[in-house]
């Protein structure tokens, strides 16, 4: 139960964090367009009020010592969310994006979600791999295809030129 409340407040913490901090550093848009900067706030003010809304009902729910011992089990908690596989999962999230630009859009999404489907208990390696596989192909033509994202090809060279050569493969609507 101390690991609903801890994990609850540390995503509200980062939340308000992230919304400040995109409305600081993103350039302002005009005032009759969304822009780069709205639409991840967007997000957030639906995120903010959800997570305040859990917070609340977790202190609505139980009693005043439980709530005391929630906070005096708050290293013990930690110890067992980094064990978790909530944890593993966030740790993998943040990988990918330290991956994305240099390795590119396709090897990162391969590699996270083999990762992610081994976390989740998919031991059978020819199934992980190919709806893996299915899955980055189908997000690649969805996102550079149908609606024309540039997604990053790797900055390390035979990364790259494999990332145009599948690129080339792909026909373009």
């Amino acid at each position: 139960m101390a690991l609903e409340l801890i994990v609850n407040l540390l995503l509200l913490g980062t939340s308000l964090f992230c919304y400040w901090y995109v409305g600081v550093t993103m350039p302002s848009s005009a005032v009759n367009e969304l822009g780069a900067e709205q639409w991840p706030q967007a997000l957030l003010i639906v995120l903010i009020p959800a997570l305040c809304w859990n917070v609340f009902k977790y202190f609505k729910k139980n009693k005043k010592e439980e709530i005391a011992a929630a906070f005096t089990d708050f290293i013990p908690s930690i110890g067992r969310l980094v064990k978790s596989k909530l944890f593993v999962g966030m740790v993998l999230v943040v990988v990918m994006a330290l991956m994305y630009e240099p390795v590119g859009f396709m090897l990162t999404c391969l590699l996270f979600l083999i990762a992610y489907g081994y976390l989740l208990g998919q031991r059978k390696w020819p199934m992980l791999i190919g709806t893996s596989f299915i899955i980055t192909v189908v997000l690649y033509i969805g996102f550079a295809v149908i609606l024309g994202v540039m997604l990053p090809r790797g900055q390390i060279s035979f990364l790259r030129n494999l990332a145009l050569l599948i690129e080339s493969l792909i026909p373009r609507l």
